[in-house]
């Protein structure tokens, strides 16, 4: 099976699935008509099937913002904001959810489920467990990244559901870690949460200096994020 019908089976897959209590499913809310053809309104962004960067966050909003905006993404939401700061400099531009550009990246949520309470309602851990198992998992497995990005605590204990030999940290304990290293020759990269909340913990410019930890493997000749890279180099004067 080729990646687009087993990404194509794993969206189904997710569109029918019944989520924790607590959780809706997007093609649940308003009968469904704001729902997409991607595991979760953020890979509307970034959904590349052979992305080298596989960027997972923490949820994706709450219903009010989901049928607010009709199931889209707003370009000035803060966590958005941050993500396209730190991706630019370190040479890689997302463009905005609006106008997206054409980039090896792959975004996605630790909790694919829409919950309701507000934007930084809490993640309740059966919530993360079952999307990681369900469809975070299936999805690595699909895109094959070789970079994997978490932006928050909550992503990263995600992954550790799915990589159990990760440690058990706090998110300052570990930004002190290196790059962890994971079976597929993967190596992920655990980040400060770049919203609202992540900022008041730890700025945007310690967080541009974390994000400079990713730079020196996006030189590898064969990722296609190098050549993004080499063509951003060439083009500037």
């Amino acid at each position: 099976m080729d990646k687009q019908q087993a990404y194509r089976e794993l969206v189904q897959k997710r569109k029918a699935a019944e989520f924790p209590a607590g959780l809706q499913n997007p093609s649940q809310i308003a009968a469904g008509q704001f729902d997409c053809e991607q595991l979760g309104p953020w890979s509307l962004w970034q959904g590349n099937l052979d992305a080298d960067l596989l960027v997972i966050g923490q949820d994706w909003g709450d219903d009010n913002y989901f049928v607010r905006n009709q199931g889209r993404d707003t370009d000035d939401n803060p966590t958005n904001r941050g993500l396209r700061k730190l991706l630019s400099n370190i040479g890689l531009d997302p463009g905005l959810p609006s106008a997206p550009t054409t980039q090896p990246l792959f975004f996605t949520n630790a909790v694919l489920g829409i919950k309701s309470g507000g934007m930084s309602a809490e993640l309740k851990h059966d919530w993360l467990r079952h999307s990681s198992v369900h469809f975070t998992a299936p999805l690595i497995e699909i895109v094959q990244p070789r970079l994997i990005v978490t932006v928050g605590i909550s992503a990263f204990k995600a992954l550790r559901l799915i990589f159990p030999s990760l440690p058990y940290e706090s998110m300052n304990g570990l930004l002190k870690c290196p790059p962890f290293h994971l079976p597929g020759k993967r190596i992920l990269f655990a980040m400060s949460h770049c919203g609202g909340l992540g900022l008041a913990n730890r700025t945007m410019e310690e967080q541009l200096r974390d994000w400079q930890k990713i730079a020196p493997y996006l030189q590898n000749p064969v990722s296609p994020l190098s050549k993004k890279l080499e063509q951003k180099v060439k083009q500037e004067p």
